[in-house]
């Protein structure tokens, strides 16, 4: 039994060449995607644009006719320089009504854009304020050893590498359940990592890029940091021979020079390092965030004033 064949469809892909300007990178002619073209914003508001002055014209040319008209008929004929005199002014009267409307319209987008993106990040931050505060308290007790009075919202705080030695101990809070304080601060400094980068991916900043900028710090620093950060979570349960390394990462933190560097130290106190570097470059990006966002805040007060009292602490 003969099989017919299927007739291969006749697709036409959109042409694609290699651009000479941006360094030879590949891409549609022309555009994106030309099929997109008649339905992009950007054409559609020029389309309307050309059509409101192509209107605007045609409306001056039929007005002039219309007064030609009625001189005519009441027998007042004017003289040709009369009337191009008319068309003139009518003309000039007409396009600075277009540029004055046009300017009001352009400065109303602006504002209400801007409004849209306040409000836009004023929604997210509703969630992200409460998981301000977590982090915060975790990272609060990582840099704060036993016996020293913890400050639970302080953003900014002056702490150096032995400050941390006591980080291996029990969570002092009871929703923590006995965990560990460096433990909790990496799963919350997390939650904060991904409230942020949804903040980043869903809002322009076209506006407010202050905030943008402090959002990539923290995730930069966290990203850059994460590695070290697991690996020094993992001392807690590893052991270097028959030794915790969880109980010697904790001496060497103690032994640790005030003046103690980087490039001193043994590869486990690198790691340690490194996260406190991780801790203080977090600290100035949720600083500078609260910093904005309470300006705000401020500016729309129908939101509310939910966030800690930072300044205070």
């Amino acid at each position: 039994m003969d099989v017919p064949k299927l007739k291969k469809p006749d697709i036409k892909l959109p042409e694609i060449r290699r651009h000479e300007s941006d360094g030879g990178s590949w891409g549609w002619k022309g555009s994106l995607d030309p099929m997109f073209d008649k339905v992009r914003a950007s054409t559609v508001e020029r389309t309307h644009e050309l059509s409101v002055v192509m209107k605007s014209v045609i409306l001056i040319i039929v007005a002039s006719l219309i007064m030609l008209l009625i001189c005519v008929a009441i027998g007042e004929i004017w003289s040709f320089g009369d009337y191009m005199n008319n068309i003139f002014c009518n003309t000039i009267a007409l396009l600075f009504i277009v540029i004055c409307l046009d300017t009001i319209v352009s400065s109303n987008k602006a504002k209400r854009r801007r409004r849209d993106e306040v409000r836009k990040i004023l929604r997210y931050d509703r969630v992200i304020q409460p998981d301000i505060d977590m982090y915060l308290v975790r990272k609060n007790m990582v840099i704060t050893p036993n016996g020293k009075t913890m400050r639970k919202f302080q953003v900014d705080a002056t702490f150096t590498v032995r400050d941390m030695r006591d980080m291996y101990t029990a969570s002092e809070l009871v929703a923590d359940v006995g965990i560990s304080k460096i433990k909790r601060y990496g799963h919350f400094q997390g939650v904060l990592r991904d409230d942020f980068q949804r903040l980043a991916e869903n809002v322009d900043f076209a506006f407010f890029p202050e905030v943008a900028e402090a959002v990539m710090r923290y995730l930069n620093a966290t990203s850059y940091g994460q590695a070290a950060l697991d690996a020094v979570i993992g001392y807690e349960d590893s052991r270097a021979g028959t030794k915790s390394m969880r109980v010697m990462v904790a001496g060497m933190i103690k032994d640790e020079p005030e003046d103690g560097r980087f490039i001193d130290a043994n590869p486990a106190m690198k790691n340690v390092y490194l996260v406190h570097q991780m801790i203080n470059e977090q600290e100035h990006a949720v600083a500078d965030y609260l910093r904005v966002v309470k300006v705000l805040r401020e500016e729309s007060p129908e939101y509310g004033r939910q966030a800690s009292d930072y300044e205070n602490e």
